[in-house]
């Protein structure tokens, strides 16, 4: 979807793209990555995101604000490298990478705000000289309507990173982004990336579910195409989901460089599960309704609003006559 995710990372991947996509985890779920970059560079990555318990007697995640912690690790590697030396002669291979550990903790402050915060230390290595730095991502996320969300992402303030006496700063930016579902079918999400140094760039996706459990997708995103073509900003791909397992792919063009693949495994743990105790909910909530047709469980109105929502439904309840029956 072109990278344009911060409004969407509600789920295993927002311990690296929105922390505060944690305060509205509803599952334990974890993710794990892999690039097929050019060449023999490659990028690998794993990530795992728990919801908190509730405290107190409130623990309904539709009224109760609630928290989560999750982690990650970014791994770039480039491979084997033949090294030369001023004469062009070779001087053996060798190798270099880049990594990153995160640690994150979001908390929502209510049903539609949340904030978060992701600790990282980024280690990188080229050939035998080292260098490290740490660093931290802000983040929030506001949930506008139960159709459009909104978040803020400020990313890598820290330290710089140092190789030997060459000092490099980490790319600090301040990311913008939105999510529309018009339907249960339709998602579209933008994103602006504001960098302390260089240009500001766009990011846009789209997704479509032709049924639930195929999602094709799409997106462009301009920081790419300065260099390599307009072709170069343009991804595509698909998700295959089935009980709580979602697989993606998705490809990258890179201009006359060649292509990219990415692979992708997101497994929500509980889902399954919490939809059929929504369904049992459910059918025990018919059974409260008085000889006036009026509802007496308390968690009526909230079960109502999950099932109204334009999202996959367990179950969709008959409207109350005025006789009382059904």
């Amino acid at each position: 979807m072109g990278g344009a995710y911060s409004a969407l990372a509600n789920d295993a991947y927002a311990p690296t793209l929105n922390p505060a996509g944690l305060g509205f985890l509803n599952s334990t779920q974890f993710a794990g990555q892999h690039l097929d970059y050019l060449q023999s560079i490659h990028y690998e990555y794993l990530s795992f995101g728990v919801p908190l318990p509730r405290s107190g007697s409130c623990t309904d995640s539709a009224t109760c604000p609630g928290s989560g912690v999750g982690g990650s690790i970014q791994y770039l590697g480039s491979g084997d490298i033949t090294g030369t030396d001023g004469n062009g002669n070779s001087t053996g291979d060798f190798s270099s990478y880049y990594a990153a550990y995160n640690l994150s903790y979001g908390r929502a402050l209510s049903d539609q705000l949340s904030l978060g915060i992701t600790g990282k230390w980024i280690n990188a290595k080229i050939a035998d000289v080292s260098a490290n730095a740490f660093a931290a991502d802000l983040g929030s996320m506001y949930r506008v309507s139960s159709k459009f969300t909104l978040a803020g992402v400020l990313t890598n303030v820290g330290s710089k990173l140092t190789f030997l006496n060459q000092s490099d700063s980490l790319p600090l930016a301040f990311h913008i982004g939105g999510v529309y579902e018009p339907t249960s079918q339709w998602k579209m999400s933008a994103e602006g990336i504001y960098p302390q140094t260089g240009l500001a760039s766009a990011r846009f996706g789209l997704e479509w579910h032709p049924v639930e459990m195929i999602a094709l997708r799409t997106g462009y995103r301009t920081d790419t195409v300065k260099e390599l073509g307009a072709l170069a900003g343009f991804t595509t791909g698909l998700g295959l989901q089935y009980h709580g397992l979602e697989f993606s792919y998705a490809w990258l063009p890179v201009g006359d460089l060649g292509n990219t693949n990415y692979f992708s495994l997101l497994w929500r743990l509980g889902e399954v599960g919490n939809a059929k105790r929504n369904l049992i909910q459910y059918q025990t909530i018919k059974k409260s309704r008085t000889a006036e047709g009026q509802i007496t469980d308390p968690e009526y109105q909230q079960l109502m609003q999950l099932l109204s929502d334009d999202q996959p439904k367990v179950a969709q309840p008959i409207a109350p006559k005025n006789s009382g029956n059904e």
